[in-house]
C-alpha cells in the first residue's frame, strides 16, 4: 500500500504527516479546496476530479467542511466513497471525533454506539461528525473496501493551548468544568504514528481510540501540566442552570449542549485501540 491520497492534509491536525509518510516510502498526494495541495478541488465533486491519480491504496479524510452544511458533508463523504471505490482504493481511514458520543454515557470504548443525529442537542462540527460517521458505518459492509473510524480527543501540538484551561495571573487557573469532568487529550505525533499503523495493519478493527487510557480528568491535567490553584465551575450553576433555562424554552439546546459537554463524566478507553495497534498513548 504505497499510493496514498491525504484529503484535508492542510488542517491543524494533519500538519506534518504527508511528509512523515514521504519520509517511510509512501507516495502521497495531497487534496484541498486552496492550491497547497497536490490536487485542488470542489470536495463534494472529489469523485469527479479528473486531476486525481488513476488508482491509490489507501485514502486518510482528515476533511471536515466547516463552514457548510450537514447535508453538505453527507454529500461529500458519498463523493469520497465514490471515488475511493472507482481508484481502487483498499483503505478509508476516516478522522472522527469523540464528540459522536452521548455526553451523558457512564463508559466509551471502541464498540460504544454513537449518539443518533435525530436526537442529538449538539449542533455545528458535532452533529456534522455524528451524521458522517452514521453515513459511513450505513454503506461500510457493502464496500470493496476497508472503512476504519478513527476518534481521538482534543489534538494538542506546539503552543495549541488547551480548550478546557484558562490561566490567571498569580498562578491560577480555572477550568471549564469540575473535579470529575473529563476531555481526553492527545499529542498530534501520535495522532500520526497511529494512523502509520493502521495503514500497515491487515484486517483492522472498524473503530479506534486516539487518546490516553488513563482516565485522566480535566482538574488533574491541569494540576499535572499547569500546576498552582486550580478553580473549578460548579456544576449546579454552569450545568444546572442551563438545563433548566433550556427545558422553559429560553436556551436553546443546542447552546445548552455547550455546558452539558463541560461537565462529561464518562471512562473513555482506548485499551482495544493500544492493544489492536501495539502502541501507548501517553
Amino acid at each position: 500500500m504505497n499510493k496514498i491520497l491525504i484529503c484535508g492534509a492542510t488542517s491543524f491536525v494533519a500538519q506534518g504527516f504527508s511528509s512523515l509518510l514521504q519520509g517511510s516510502g509512501y507516495e502521497v498526494d495531497t487534496f484541498s479546496r486552496g492550491k497547497q495541495g497536490t490536487v485542488c478541488g470542489n470536495y463534494s465533486e472529489i469523485d469527479k476530479n479528473n486531476a486525481l491519480a488513476p488508482q491509490y491504496d489507501v485514502v486518510v479524510n482528515f476533511a471536515v467542511l466547516k463552514d457548510a452544511s450537514t447535508e453538505d458533508n453527507i454529500n461529500y463523504a458519498k463523493a469520497l466513497v465514490q471515488m475511493c471505490k472507482e481508484k481502487g482504493v483498499k483503505k478509508l481511514i476516516h478522522f472522527s471525533s469523540i464528540m459522536v458520543y452521548n455526553y451523558l454515557l457512564t463508559r466509551v470504548d471502541e464498540n460504544t454506539n454513537i449518539e443518533p443525529s435525530n436526537r442529538t442537542w449538539k449542533d455545528g462540527y458535532g452533529k456534522i461528525k455524528i451524521a458522517v460517521d452514521e453515513y459511513l458505518l450505513s454503506v461500510r459492509d457493502s464496500l470493496p473496501f476497508e472503512v476504519v473510524l478513527t476518534r481521538p480527543g482534543y489534538v494538542l501540538a506546539d503552543n495549541r493551548p488547551c480548550p478546557f484551561i484558562k490561566q490567571l495571573p498569580f498562578r491560577v487557573s480555572i477550568i471549564k468544568g469540575n473535579k470529575r469532568s473529563r476531555q481526553p487529550i492527545v499529542k498530534r505525533e501520535e495522532i500520526h504514528q497511529a494512523l502509520i499503523k493502521i495503514i500497515e495493519t491487515e484486517h483492522n478493527d472498524k473503530v479506534y481510540h486516539f487518546f490516553p487510557n488513563n482516565g485522566m480528568t480535566k482538574y488533574r491535567y491541569a494540576k499535572e501540566t499547569v500546576g498552582g490553584m486550580v478553580l473549578i465551575m460548579p456544576k449546579w450553576l454552569f450545568k444546572g442552570l442551563p438545563l433548566l433555562l433550556c427545558k422553559i424554552g429560553i436556551m436553546p439546546k443546542a447552546l445548552y449542549s455547550r455546558f452539558e459537554g463541560m461537565y462529561i463524566e464518562s471512562d473513555f478507553s482506548s485499551k482495544l485501540t493500544e492493544e489492536k495497534l501495539d502502541i501507548k498513548f501517553s
